[in-house]
């Protein structure tokens, strides 16, 4: 089934009410591994930090979506997903440094 999606005045891919996924459909993190490591942010910067953590409610307890993550960094949502990305890619490659080592 394909769904359609509307286009609103911030850019947002989906349209009011619709639900937004979860997060990238790639992760394969374990939210777990996330919250029991916090060496794993040091390779990231402080933004990219900032946007992990609330994006997976790792401080403060609650999941942010993407558009809210988009609204209080002044990005959008095509530009926090992007970085979304990269910093969990950054994420994926220091856990598979330390299964090595």
């Amino acid at each position: 089934m394909e769904r359609t999606t509307a286009r609103t005045d911030e850019g947002w891919p989906y349209p009011d009410g619709a639900p937004e996924p979860a997060a990238p459909e790639d992760i394969d993190l374990d939210i777990l591994e996330l919250r029991a490591d916090p060496h794993l942010y040091d390779a990231l910067d402080a933004l990219e930090r900032a946007v992990v953590l609330a994006r997976f409610g790792l401080l403060e307890g609650r999941a942010r979506s993407m558009k809210e993550l988009a609204r209080e960094h002044h990005m959008t949502h095509t530009q926090v997903r992007e970085l979304l990305e990269h910093a969990l890619n950054k994420i994926r490659t220091r856990l598979a440094a330390l299964d090595e080592g």
